[in-house]
């Protein structure tokens, strides 16, 4: 008995990826709202990082061809990763969308593929528009390579009311 005739593109490679308890939360919801499986939404996320690495190493490689051109300008505005993100209220849960380019400041590394950005940001007193209550949202967003999302560190901490008595 012969068996299904192979693939072109058959997926023979197989990775283990272990997830921490918010990384599969955020698994589960991605693949819930787009209704794609989860091994989809991996090689989704892995052809969309490949097509910006691959983005940002032509952009070096086109600056550094003319560096050395003192009436070059670029005619492209280099794309930064979003600083945009969805933040819950530590009290009642409700989302603020908050876009920490507004206050941020920012900070580069020299790599091998041009600099890592650091994107820190600290809002020591911000609202709920719901509850009313202080939180603090603090942390950083890294860029590396030029355009491409490497990681982040978010804090969201509730303000402590003190009662006079």
């Amino acid at each position: 008995m012969a068996g299904r005739p192979k693939k072109e593109d058959s997926r023979d490679n197989q990775y283990r990826v272990r997830l921490n308890d918010d990384e599969n939360e955020m698994l589960d919801y991605v693949s819930h709202m787009t209704e794609k499986a989860k091994s989809e939404v991996f090689r989704q996320a892995l052809t969309e990082l490949y097509q910006k690495t691959k983005l940002a190493e032509a952009r070096r490689d086109f600056a550094e061809e003319f560096s050395d051109d003192e009436d070059y300008e670029p005619s492209w505005e280099e794309e930064h990763v979003s600083l945009q993100r969805a933040i819950a209220c530590p009290y009642c849960g409700h989302t603020h969308m908050m876009d920490f380019s507004d206050d941020c400041s920012s900070t580069s590394y020299e790599r091998s593929m041009g600099p890592e950005v650091l994107y820190e940001f600290d809002y020591e007193e911000y609202a709920c528009d719901s509850c009313g209550k202080l939180f603090r949202v603090k942390g950083y967003i890294s860029e590396y390579p030029m355009g491409c999302y490497n990681h982040e560190e978010i804090d969201v901490e509730p303000i402590d009311d003190e009662e006079e008595g």
